[in-house]
């Protein structure tokens, strides 16, 4: 009895907390734009991305943004495969396109966060805008989510909805869900003013931004978080505006995992950052996993024993109808209504997601490009950035 009173009361203040980030998605439509056209670097980092690249970069060559205001600083991270004749074959013929290549890993200095800040050394553009080499951004992204960059603002996180084919795709669709789920977050809290996380296929900040916090700071080292971690350092600085793009040309859309390993290794890499967040953020998490963990240990007993009481139907349907409205408001502001159809099934698996996935990630071991990732860093090579 003393469960279920405090799994009811986490449940209430679990729906009271959507409710209260809901307010946020009203904010988003009233963001101020810019027509202004300023010096844009986009940086995109690969790492053995020859099967994703080439159509990476044709939709980055197709960019609706004045020719001599963008470049595209493209990264060979210690690549085995195609990946630098790919780059350096754009590079040839568009000089618009620059490349820039890393031979070798060197210590307290993670992979992905030293390909971008050696490509930020190298970056003429006022504003920095990432993406990732399997990213799709249409042919109006960089426009769009620079328009967000009045005077005031640095640094703008953007939407990167999974890609669906065919568009009826069950699985795909449960995936497209849960990963909306994210950006909802996102979007609603930078909506409140103070964003919680974000993904670094899709955002942007001012270079002076990056150099006045830091750069990764304390983060450096970490093997993941080049987005939502340097997003950390530049909220708690309190001083600097965060929008997020709610456009549907600011989109940039991706492929979900195509192996369900893919998908647990990826979702691993995500839950590992619990602890590297700020303490009031982590509690948040921390109360988050209790109210999953009961209510999935509470599912798997109600449903075992046949016991379904009038006080567990009460609680799922005061949670899946809080998540309901969150969803349904979510979709609507991010131009994405995809998925919507499949809310039942994902809002039921979702407490066993969270238990699963939350309790694994502490365990610290994922794979990130088909590479084992540990936490000891290979002693440089032949540094030739």
């Amino acid at each position: 009895m003393m469960i279920d009173t405090i799994l009811l009361i986490l449940t209430i203040g679990f729906v009271l907390t959507i409710l209260f980030f809901y307010r946020g998605f009203l904010r988003l439509n009233r963001q101020k734009r810019t027509v202004a056209k300023p010096a844009v670097s986009v940086i995109v980092c690969a790492h053995n991305e020859e099967k994703n690249l080439p159509d990476c970069l044709k939709r980055l060559a197709r960019q609706n943004y004045p020719g001599e205001k963008i470049e595209f600083i493209i990264v060979n991270d210690r690549s085995t495969d195609r990946t630098p004749q790919i780059i350096h074959q754009y590079a040839s013929k568009d000089n618009r396109f620059k490349a820039v290549t890393i031979n070798d890993r060197i210590p307290d200095f993670a992979p992905k966060k030293r390909a971008i800040h050696t490509a930020l050394q190298q970056a003429r553009g006022e504003i920095i805008l990432l993406t990732d080499a399997d990213g799709r951004p249409g042919y109006r992204w960089v426009e769009t989510m620079v328009s967000y960059f009045t005077a005031d603002t640095h640094m703008v996180i953007g939407y990167a909805p999974y890609r669906i084919k065919p568009a009826r795709h069950f699985v795909k669709r449960l995936l497209a869900l849960e990963y909306l789920s994210h950006a909802a977050i996102a979007a609603a809290s930078t909506g409140l003013g103070w964003p919680l996380t974000c993904v670094g296929t899709n955002m942007a900040y001012r270079k002076t931004l990056y150099e006045e916090v830091g750069g990764f700071g304390p983060y450096k080292a970490h093997l993941s978080g080049d987005d939502d971690l340097f997003l950390t350092l530049v909220r708690e600085a309190g001083k600097y505006k965060i929008k997020y793009a709610n456009d549907a040309h600011a989109h940039v859309f991706n492929n979900p995992p195509r192996l369900w390993s893919k998908f647990l290794h990826q979702r691993l890499r995500y839950a590992s950052k619990g602890f590297d967040y700020p303490a009031k953020v982590t509690i948040g998490l921390i109360l988050y996993y209790l109210f999953n963990l009961l209510l999935a240990g509470k599912t798997v007993y109600s449903l075992s024993t046949f016991s379904i009481s009038g006080g567990f139907l009460l609680i799922w349907t005061l949670k899946m109808g809080g998540e309901f409205l969150f969803m349904n408001k979510a979709a609507r502001t991010l131009k994405d209504l995809r998925s919507l159809v499949v809310f039942p099934i994902v809002s039921f698996l979702h407490p066993f997601y969270v238990v699963l996935f939350g309790a694994l990630g502490q365990l610290g071991y994922f794979q990130w490009a088909e590479n084992k990732i540990e936490a000891a860093v290979q002693k440089p090579v032949t540094n030739k950035d």
